[in-house]
């Protein structure tokens, strides 16, 4: 367990460093024009959406979501997840995510990202800790709003090692 939450912790750290670097390393001449209804630096965001799990088992969840934009590509922030699967018992998590985003002058803002969590099966005393990947798009309808779709892998520390795969879809609000 210790081991798994060390690689977690690792991987995280990683992603999140060669992120930043992207961010970073940008040459003078790449200069791209960026769609004026993409979030910019500073703007937060507000979600809310549906997990869909395929796979080990089938689950529905929502999930509420606030996330704050470091730039135009880059975003961190966080995101409560409820629950309730095939098996009955109720279950929460708890995230923080860094995503990496590619604007363009299109509406449409392809991103991708990860994150690691705290999460809580429900039906049992044990907890675990959650990570993994994600990618997806958000299509602007305008400057305050998106439809979202994302796709979700995650692992886990158990002794099971179970992972999931998963589609959310959903809303999202911005304040600038």
């Amino acid at each position: 367990m210790k081991n798994s939450i060390f690689n977690a912790a690792i991987f995280a750290a990683v992603t999140v460093i060669g992120m930043t670097a992207l961010v970073a390393v940008k040459p003078a001449s790449a200069q791209t024009p960026i769609n004026p209804i993409l979030p910019v630096k500073n703007t937060k965001e507000i979600s809310l959406d549906g997990n869909f799990q395929f796979d080990p088992n089938n689950d529905i969840s929502l999930n509420v979501g606030l996330g704050y934009f470091l730039s135009p590509q880059l975003e961190v922030g966080g995101q409560i997840r409820y629950a309730n699967p095939d098996s009955g018992d109720s279950a929460y998590e708890i995230i923080g995510a860094v995503d990496y985003h590619f604007p363009s002058q299109s509406p449409l803002l392809p991103f991708v990202g990860v994150f690691v969590g705290y999460a809580d099966p429900g039906g049992s005393s044990d907890t675990f800790t959650s990570y993994g990947v994600r990618g997806g798009v958000k299509y602007f309808l305008n400057q305050n709003v998106s439809v979202n779709g994302i796709l979700r892998y995650a692992a886990t520390d158990q002794d099971n090692d179970e992972s999931q795969f998963g589609l959310n879809l959903g809303l999202s609000v911005y304040l600038r």
